[in-house]
């Protein structure tokens, strides 16, 4: 009876972890999307689907190697919606507020990592230095930090190879 109390204690933290590292992924997707929105606003992403990214090797790999998650059904590039949309509904002036939505995505990836009781790996430092490090650009660009450049951030994949930070200039 205590073998199956150990190992149904185990399956629950296991699940635990799973669904946290998934709240991870959700919360690092949707702070990336808020970057961009911002990004299109201020005019520095003409085009968001630019050759470099359009690859499945980034869209997969980088995006769910670090996860032990299913990973979705693929979908081909072109039929992701572009930017450019969204630039067009959303009013000049507002990015500030767009970064500031993605910081707190990141902040509170900081709070659920801080959260896991898994062992600190090499995937969950690497992670958790491109977080900070996204955190630090974003609020750079709240104070307003290059506003006034028309250069498109570098997606730096040099520290982890599943999620980028971002370099503004």
């Amino acid at each position: 009876s205590s073998v199956s109390t150990q190992s149904t204690g185990k399956l629950e933290r296991n699940h635990q972890h799973l669904l946290q590292m998934a709240e991870v992924n959700q919360l690092v997707s949707q702070a990336f999307v808020k970057s961009f929105e911002g990004f299109a606003v201020q005019g520095k992403l003409t085009q968001f689907l630019e050759r470099q990214y359009d690859d499945e090797l980034i869209r997969f790999k980088r995006r769910f190697a670090s996860f032990d998650i299913a990973v979705p059904i693929p979908l081909d590039v072109t039929s992701y919606p572009t930017l450019r949309l969204i630039r067009s509904r959303t009013p000049k002036g507002h990015e500030v507020s767009l970064f500031q939505e993605a910081l707190n995505h990141f902040t509170a990836v900081k709070k659920v990592m801080d959260k896991l009781d898994s062992p600190r790996g090499s995937v969950f430092s690497e992670l958790e230095k491109v977080v900070k490090m996204n955190c630090v650009q974003l609020r750079l660009l709240i104070n307003g930090h290059c506003s006034d450049s028309v250069r498109a951030p570098v997606l730096d994949f040099s520290i982890c190879h599943n999620i980028p930070f971002m370099k503004i200039s």
